[in-house]
């Protein structure tokens, strides 16, 4: 007869050390917060929908792969903490293989989105007046994109070589392990391209931008024809005045698509650089797999745990901390500087001969 082991009984967070245990209410308290973030940034950017200035069919799509993976990953943290191993086991019998569905299909989706972010920045360089990226356009793009996605996840799902996520083994595990499904392996081998290509091309856009503002490009043209071409046909000049009227044009964008742009190119380097951190931390475990080993427990655990949350921490950082314009639409929407400015007020202490009396108590706005 087998004696079952003591600790069997006991709830996770029991047999954790205290490092342990602090690592896991962490991670489980950031995707809970983040969840909600999402929720208000959803709202915000709702109420702000005809703001032009503002990406906000990217960022209802973001939303909403951002509830679906924080819900997954707190849900996921939480049951594991609170429960025992063998419940933990029967949780994932019941609903492990849906959770992780859900939860990569939101993942590769902010994947997917950066790459059309990309597509949209190429194409305003390219015909500054397009309309290929409105809103409803956007959306549609992004509705062909995900039934293929969800596809490629459903086919693994149904096969023998389904993907559970199990933070008892902290890893991916396949129903078929060792071996795991071609498009599995495909997804996992190929992912980690998509954000690296998005911060190069982004990147590339940024110098275009700025040669076009320096007029570099007029500059090396001149440069050019002067050293290479002595003798210069009409078709040369002509040409010149073609990019010099396309410069022309880019430089008389109204201000408000030109601050969207900008917001847009910085949001779209953001989030790939957010993404590769999770996509470069399983890079350097396959290349240093010794360095990973070396590591203590609470060290392995903290380090899975600082990928995982890479992808929570994404819309808060981009759309609040490192945005301004969002931000403002946030707490716009919170009625945050209306709530400072009702509490903030200063004494004038000018003289009588000045526009108010002495003592007259005039609201200071915290924000202009």
């Amino acid at each position: 007869m087998e004696i079952p082991n003591a600790t069997d009984s006991l709830l996770t967070f029991a047999k954790l050390s205290n490092p342990q245990l602090l690592v896991h209410i962490f991670a489980t308290i950031f995707p809970a917060s983040f969840f909600v973030f999402d929720i208000i940034l959803l709202m915000s950017a709702i109420s702000s929908r005809k703001d032009t200035s503002i990406p906000v069919a990217y960022i209802v799509i973001m939303c909403l792969r951002g509830l679906v993976s924080n819900l997954m990953l707190t849900l996921q943290y939480s049951v594991f903490l609170l429960t025992t191993s063998k419940e933990y086991e029967d949780f994932l019998s019941l609903v492990g293989k849906e959770g992780t569905l859900l939860g990569t299909f939101s993942y590769l989706t902010a994947l997917v989105l950066n790459v059309l972010m990309s597509l949209n920045r190429l194409a305003v360089v390219l015909n500054p007046f397009n309309e290929w990226f409105t809103h409803s356009l956007v959306f549609l793009y992004y509705s062909i994109i995900g039934i293929v996605l969800f596809v490629s996840l459903a086919i693994p799902y149904f096969s023998p070589c389904y993907v559970v996520f199990m933070v008892n083994k902290q890893a991916f595990v396949s129903g078929c392990a060792p071996a795991r499904h071609p498009i599995t392996t495909f997804q996992n081998t190929y992912t980690i391209v998509l954000p690296v290509t998005c911060m190069i091309v982004n990147l590339g856009i940024i110098l275009h931008l700025r040669f076009v503002r320096n007029n570099s490009y007029t500059m090396l043209w001149h440069s050019l024809r002067g050293s290479m071409f002595p003798v210069v046909s009409n078709k040369s000049d002509t040409i010149l005045d073609v990019l010099s009227r396309n410069v022309s044009q880019t430089s008389t964008f109204s201000k408000m698509r030109a601050r969207r742009d900008v917001v847009m190119i910085r949001q779209t380097i953001s989030i790939a650089v957010y993404l590769s951190i999770y996509e470069f931390g399983a890079f350097i475990i396959k290349v240093f797999p010794g360095l990973y080993i070396a590591l203590s427990q609470t060290g392995k655990e903290a380090y899975f745990y600082a990928r995982m949350e890479s992808v929570p921490l994404m819309n808060f950082f981009i759309y609040f901390i490192e945005t301004r314009k969002t931000r403002n639409m946030v707490k716009r929407f919170l009625q945050w500087n209306k709530k400072h400015d009702s509490n903030l007020v200063t004494i004038s202490h000018r003289s009588g001969s000045g526009n108010a009396p002495p003592g007259t108590i005039i609201a200071s706005p915290l924000m202009k």
